[in-house]
């Protein structure tokens, strides 16, 4: 179905894009992309792996969510090996699932795979993923094991098998907190920074989930029938903020961005990646720098406009990706309907 990408990953396998510390990773006989990005990007510090769904290198999906959740892990555990790394070089992961009421299944397998000092997680339950996919994990690891810390912390005690949060590399991993409502989550939030000696102003990204079609990221379901969720990456110096991007020595994060301007997904994926770019060129990055991204669509049908637009903006080497349908479709009869939205994490030479 999307024979250019399965072309284009093949000519990735040895591939280095500019930076010699930026080099991609495309593990042999394993599952094959679905768009223009790399299954993973191995940077000075650290390893960033695209999202993982279910089907095998034939494009095969096991049956049964306990297969299909160990297919998903060993397509993230072959990246991560191909870079030279082990799973326990993890120290985030984010679990997507088509339902939350897969969890106590998923987690049982999961943990097999994680059996010592796991990764901080974030869990979340999306309306489509790519490919029929049910599963969905994104990692990202560091590179030199002796940097990973995991830290307990009494205030965040996170849903399954997983690290309240995990420090690496000079960069705090939580763990999602949860609550009923925003005000919740955030007062989660807040003890969970205090009891790490952090604060607010360490952090360097951030993604706010709720169950709400009004919510910067509304995710169909969240764990624990929460409505609220907050995702952080902090780190214990001070970060460098403008444009909604942060920096934190070469690494640019910036948050989720949208443009409601145009009224079909490919006039609004050209409009998002102007502002990314506008924002990234702030910090002294550019797009070719990027080596993570996160693409949230309105309706997953839209999946290969979107590839066809995205797909200009980088390079044969282009970063890692994840995609979902975090929520309902939008009614489009309104006017100012987000049809897709992106962040982007870029390390720069």
């Amino acid at each position: 179905m999307f024979k250019p990408f399965f072309l284009l990953s093949l000519a990735l396998v040895c591939a280095f894009a500019a930076a010699p510390e930026r080099k991609v990773i495309v593990p042999v006989n394993s599952a094959k992309p679905v768009g223009p990005y790399s299954p993973g990007i191995l940077t000075d510090d650290y390893l960033y792996v695209s999202g993982q769904g279910v089907r095998d290198a034939a494009g095969k999906m096991p049956d049964g969510i306990e297969a299909q959740t160990r297919q998903c892990l060993d397509n993230v555990k072959a990246i991560v090996e191909t870079a030279g790394l082990t799973l326990e070089h993890v120290v985030h992961m984010q679990l997507y699932l088509e339902k939350i009421s897969d969890l106590a299944v998923v987690d049982r397998v999961y943990a097999a795979y994680f059996p010592q000092q796991p990764p901080a997680r974030t869990i979340i339950g999306t309306a489509k993923m790519p490919t029929d996919t049910t599963v969905e994990m994104t990692v990202v690891a560091v590179r030199d094991l002796k940097q990973k810390k995991v830290l307990s912390l009494k205030s965040l005690k996170p849903l399954g098998h997983a690290s309240s949060a995990v420090e690496a590399a000079g960069r705090v991993y939580l763990s999602a907190v949860y609550g009923a409502t925003d005000n919740a989550a955030a007062q989660a939030f807040k003890n969970v920074l205090a009891e790490a000696k952090l604060s607010a102003s360490n952090t360097v990204f951030r993604n706010d989930y709720a169950t709400s079609a009004t919510a910067a990221i509304a995710m169909h379901e969240l764990p624990a029938q929460m409505k609220s969720g907050i995702w952080a990456v902090l780190t214990r110096k001070a970060p460098v903020k403008e444009a909604s991007c942060a920096v934190d020595g070469k690494t640019v994060y910036c948050t989720v961005q949208r443009d409601v301007a145009a009224n079909d997904v490919q006039a609004q994926t050209r409009a998002v990646f102007q502002k990314l770019s506008a924002n990234l060129a702030k910090h002294g990055a550019t797009l070719a720098h990027v080596v993570a991204s996160n693409v949230y669509l309105d309706d997953i049908g839209e999946f290969r406009p979107m590839n066809e637009t995205y797909a200009t903006f980088f390079s044969a080497a282009p970063p890692t990706r994840t995609t979902v349908q975090p929520f309902a479709k939008a009614d489009r009869t309104q006017s100012g309907v987000a049809l897709v939205k992106i962040s982007v994490v870029a390390v720069k030479e």
